[in-house]
């Protein structure tokens, strides 16, 4: 009897503990296992290496629920995965709000799956099915690193795409076109000759010949001045002076204006003479030349009349000198 009674302690504890620890599984579960879940499938177009059976599902990082099965589609392209969503949340309303990812955690490689709302100008990059489903289908995005990955194909595939070859020979037919150009211009030959032609000019414009014209000019502006101040005698007969000499100021006024004329030519010419040297080289000499023939003869003619005026007004307006009157002696 004592047998039995110990047998049957020993059972009705046992029953007991196997009882109690359900009722302790339901309860640390919230029963879970007591609510009627939702059945959802995503197609993915990627590898799901990492995402395993009981992965994790989440919304927004809250868990929802977990990975029913993996496999492969009936089209043997994408992959299959069931979702079991254990939450009370009703995804029936927001189906085609609705987008799934492939998400990592951390470095360790472990995959879950992430639900989120579509943005309201993201592009439905969900691949395309062909066969039936026998739960409703939440659309999917490609996951970051499969997005990273593309981009990196695309990248090298166009720069497989360009004609890396064709390029350089183009660069290098450039550059010989370049260095062909350098030397038939000649830089240093010309560089020669303007220096050359500068030297020439040099040589034409020598100091010895402006410091004679500029001697003339002050001479003829001190003749000038002694003309004034015998001019201050004879105001009244200015009229018929200049009337009397005007062909030779019009003379001395149009070779000055003549001298003036030539010298802004040269001038123009001079420009002109740094970037056509050797072309108008002896143009320029020879209007050089002339401009100061010219300006010698102005100056030669003004101080000649400037002389003849400050050393005799008087022939000026009488002309030549009066013959000495013959007067008989006093008786």
């Amino acid at each position: 009897m004592a047998s039995i009674k110990t047998k049957f302690t020993v059972g009705l504890f046992v029953m007991i503990g196997f009882v109690i620890a359900m009722v302790t599984i339901m309860w640390l579960g919230k029963f879970h296992y007591l609510e009627e879940s939702q059945y959802y499938i995503v197609y993915f177009d990627e590898s799901v290496q990492g995402l395993d059976k009981d992965s994790p599902v989440k919304y927004r990082g809250v868990s929802i629920g977990r990975v029913e099965n993996i496999v492969v589609a009936p089209d043997a392209a994408l992959i299959k995965v069931i979702l079991k969503i254990e939450s009370s949340l009703k995804l029936e309303d927001h189906l085609e709000d609705m987008v799934a990812e492939l998400k990592s955690v951390g470095i360790t490689g472990i995959m879950f799956i992430e639900l989120e709302r579509k943005k309201d100008d993201e592009p439905d990059l969900s691949p395309e099915t062909t066969f039936p489903s026998e739960y409703p289908v939440i659309a999917t995005k490609p996951s970051n690193i499969s997005q990273i990955i593309k981009g990196i194909d695309n990248v090298l595939n166009q720069i497989n795409a360009l004609d890396l070859q064709g390029i350089t020979a183009e660069f290098k037919n450039t550059l010989d076109t370049i260095n062909k150009t350098v030397a038939d211009a000649q830089i240093e030959k010309i560089s020669s000759d303007i220096k050359a032609s500068l030297d020439k000019v040099e040589l034409m414009l020598d100091v010895k010949k402006w410091n004679n014209v500029m001697e003339s000019f002050i001479h003829a502006s001190s003749s000038f001045n002694n003309f004034s101040v015998n001019a201050d005698k004879t105001v009244g007969k200015i009229d018929s002076i200049v009337e009397e000499n005007k062909k030779e100021f019009t003379e001395a006024i149009s070779n000055f204006k003549h001298t003036m004329k030539d010298a802004d030519i040269l001038m123009g010419n001079g420009s002109e003479l740094i970037k056509n040297a050797d072309v108008k080289f002896s143009i320029l000499q020879r209007q050089l030349f002339i401009t100061l023939q010219n300006l010698e003869k102005a100056s030669y003619n003004m101080n000649r009349l400037l002389d003849l005026i400050s050393d005799q007004p008087s022939q000026i307006i009488f002309g030549e000198p009066l013959a000495e009157k013959n007067v008989e002696p006093i008786k």
